[in-house]
This record gives structure tokens, sequence and C-alpha cells, in this order.
């Protein structure tokens, strides 16, 4: 029967992605990775997957410390996700996955709320394999940022 795992995620230096971080600066490089396995066959049959990776914040009191953006009023934002839609499985049945941003900064810089640079986060991620009922999930990975 044909799977799909994500065996692990973790944030990183994107420079040294295969080496969990869990403290950040606010400044420093910041990459979410996942551990992806998927059966042989779903490589061989050239199908693509449909990745999510997620930045948490795990407190939404509304009073101090949820998250939120301006949109022409204010939308509560508890996480900030990434997509990488139709991606090929160039690397075989086992590979890793991430998304890098130059700073932790600029991975919310759309995010207000007095905890969007500095506190502690968690991240988890998603693949969905297009063209069948394949999918899978991550545990959480908590990280800490400091301004």
């Amino acid at each position: 029967m044909a799977f799909a795992n994500i065996s692990a995620v973790r944030t990183a230096d994107p420079t040294n992605a295969g080496v969990a971080k869990d403290s950040f600066m606010s400044t420093d490089p910041f990459a979410i990775v996942l551990d992806v396995q998927v059966d042989s066959s779903v490589v061989t049959s050239g199908l693509l997957a449909d990745v999510t990776w997620q930045i948490v914040n795990p407190r939404q009191d509304p009073n101090s410390h949820a998250w939120w953006t301006y949109d022409g009023g204010v939308i509560s934002c508890p996480t900030v996700d990434t997509d990488w839609i139709g991606m090929p499985f160039n690397w075989g049945p086992v590979f890793w996955v991430f998304c890098w941003w130059s700073q932790y900064a600029e991975a919310v810089s759309h995010i207000q709320g007095p905890d969007a640079r500095a506190g502690v986060f968690y991240v988890q991620g998603t693949i969905s394999i297009q063209g069948s009922s394949l999918f899978a999930k991550s545990d959480q990975f908590w990280f800490k940022v400091r301004p």
C-alpha cells in the first residue's frame, strides 16, 4: 500500500537545514524543515504534492498576546502559512523540503501584536499528494525567538 509520512519537523538555519535549531534572534536566518518519506510508487507515478508549513502562535488572548493583521479591518492571524503547490518528487522517496527567510522577522513581517517577533512558538507542516488520498501531517516543533 502506498504511503506518505513526515517523520520530523524542525526549525533551522537555512544554511544548515539538517540540524535543528530551537532558539533564534529575530534577525537570524530562519527555516522550517520537513523530513518526508513517500512510497516509491508515488515517485515513479509522477504525482505532485502540495506542502504547507506553519508558524503557530499558541497564545491567543486578544487582550495581550494574539497575532493579528489589518486588511481594511483587524483579522485574527494565529498562524503564518507558506505553501508550495505542485511540488514534484525530484529527490526520490526520502527527502527534506523546507521554506526559509533571510531573518525570522521577515517571516512574520505582516503580523501585528506585542509578541510577533519575540516569544515561544511552534512549527508544523502537511503534505498532500495530488490525485490520491495520501497525505501526512507533522508533529509540532517548539522554538523561541528573542528580539
